[in-house]
């Protein structure tokens, strides 16, 4: 299991907040402006020893790769050699962790990316649903629909159902609604396991 954040400023800490402070839970950020988020937050700790006002990219660089490597291993999506995102994993870690960076790097509203009004959208798509209103009274889900929430087909391949509720579950986690990630995770067992127990 990954750590939580620590109570001290640390490198590894201070990366994934900047991650998460650029847009990183829902667009791909290049790892130089990451490494500017990271001085300007822990600047004490990221600039050189003699220049203090200099961001000393080594250490940000390094702990771009601890924190990929070791430290807070599965946080971080390489997107490309020069970019990176959060990971649904890393949505969460930052939500479960949220006060405590706060309290030691400072709060900020995260910029906002270009998928920002797609979150709201796709949740006010999902709680306005026949199948969250089942969810909600306690009934049971719905095959037909869930596919009417998720926009597929009941016999979409796995792999699209997956796909759909990868992304109900990243708008959750961004959003900070926990009813929405317990509607969505039922969903996800209720649809995935009728499939597996169907023998299609």
């Amino acid at each position: 299991m990954v750590r939580n954040a620590s109570g001290r400023a640390n490198n590894q800490d201070a990366l994934v907040w900047a991650l998460w402070l650029l847009g990183g839970a829902d667009r791909d950020v290049d790892v130089e402006d990451i490494y500017i988020k990271c001085f300007e937050i822990a600047p004490a700790r990221l600039g050189w020893r003699t220049r203090p006002e200099i961001p000393d990219y080594k250490k940000t660089s390094k702990a771009l790769q601890s924190v990929e490597s070791k430290e807070l291993p599965g946080l971080l999506h390489r997107t490309h050699a020069l970019r990176r995102r959060l990971t649904n994993a890393g949505v969460e870690w930052v939500a479960r962790n949220r006060s405590v960076l706060e309290g030691v790097y400072g709060g900020e509203s995260p910029v906002e990316g270009a998928q920002s009004g797609a979150h709201e959208t796709l949740r006010r798509t999902l709680r306005s649903s026949d199948a969250f209103a089942s969810f909600t009274s306690g009934m049971p889900l719905d095959r037909l629909e869930l596919a009417d929430a998720f926009q597929c087909s009941p016999g979409s391949p796995d792999e699209v159902w997956r796909g759909r509720f990868e992304a109900a579950m990243r708008s959750a986690e961004v959003l900070g609604d926990q009813e929405l990630k317990g509607f969505v995770a039922a969903a996800r067992a209720s649809a995935l396991e009728e499939r597996s127990s169907s023998g299609d």
